[in-house]
């Protein structure tokens, strides 16, 4: 009797066949696999007596961990009143901050207006050069000239030097020229009265018109002063009069050898004319005499005795 060929038992004892080249295979790894765990039983077995040590040891961070704990809950409380109090500054420096970023677009504002005057400045610049060029240019042509005048300095000095010590000379011969009563008669129309740099100065007419009452005729300065004396009080009282910051005047007379003082006084309105009460003070020889007298000013600008 003849068999079928069936697939299926070919299959199986295909299977059988690649099992059984598998466990060989396997049995060629087995001493390998057999040494591998030796190896690591010999290390558990080394291991094994470090465990209870490893176990102390956990114990002990345990405990250690509990005691970080405690001081953790203990100092918590000081942390959190710190937080709070450093609160209100944190909020201080966040309104600062938020005034401060508010000012932000005025500064940036700012900043670009000065940008565009630093470019401005930038774009003139070549000019301001220029004319820095011209100035120093005229500075040393000034020097240059300056240089050149040194050698006149010296000159220069030495006149003004001798100037000086003929000043005083020039000034007590000023002080001494007086023009008489016979000059004064001469030249009535232009009222000169007393010698002044140049020889004299001379008053308006009117003025001096108006002067001539300064000293009453009845009084002894009438009798013991001379035509010299009256004139440099006329020109002392015009000066004294006219000088707001001025309250007293000094004459004296080297020829005659009298002298006096004349004081402004107060300030008075006559018939809408400004007055002043002036005091004379006269001195001559051993005498002395006061004379008071109210003197206005007119409407042309001229002083009178009243």
């Amino acid at each position: 009797m003849t068999k079928q060929f069936s697939y299926s038992q070919a299959l199986l004892a295909l299977a059988i066949a690649f099992l059984a080249l598998s466990l060989f295979k396997f049995t060629l790894h087995l001493p390998a696999i057999i040494s591998v765990i030796d190896k690591t039983t010999k290390t558990v077995d080394s291991v094994s007596p470090k465990v209870d040590d490893i176990v102390n040891e956990v114990a002990l961070v345990r405990v250690e961990i509990g005691k970080v704990r405690e001081l953790v809950l203990q100092q918590t409380p000081a942390i959190l009143t710190q937080v709070a109090n450093s609160l209100p500054v944190v909020q201080q420096a966040i309104a600062e901050s938020e005034h401060y970023s508010r000012q932000l677009p005025t500064v940036l504002s700012q900043l670009a207006s000065i940008e565009q005057q630093v470019a401005k400045l930038q774009a003139s610049m070549p000019a301001i050069l220029k004319r820095v060029d011209a100035v120093v240019k005229t500075t040393n042509n000034t020097t240059a000239e300056v240089a050149l005048w040194r050698s006149h300095s010296t000159k220069y000095l030495a006149e003004i030097e001798l100037s000086r010590e003929y000043i005083p000379q020039y000034l007590t011969r000023i002080e001494n020229t007086i023009v008489d009563a016979k000059t004064i008669g001469s030249e009535a129309s232009s009222g000169i009265v007393s010698g002044f740099f140049k020889g004299v100065i001379s008053l308006p007419f009117e003025m001096v018109a108006g002067l001539t009452g300064i000293v009453d005729k009845d009084s002894r300065s009438a009798k013991y002063l001379t035509a010299q004396d009256v004139a440099l009080m006329q020109e002392k009282v015009v000066t004294l009069l006219n000088d707001d910051n001025q309250r007293k005047s000094v004459w004296q007379n080297t020829d005659s050898g009298n002298r006096g003082t004349i004081i402004k006084g107060k300030a008075t309105t006559r018939n809408k004319q400004q007055c002043l009460n002036v005091t004379f003070n006269n001195h001559f020889g051993s005498e002395k005499e006061t004379l008071k007298e109210q003197m206005c000013i007119d409407d042309k600008g001229l002083w009178k005795v009243i």
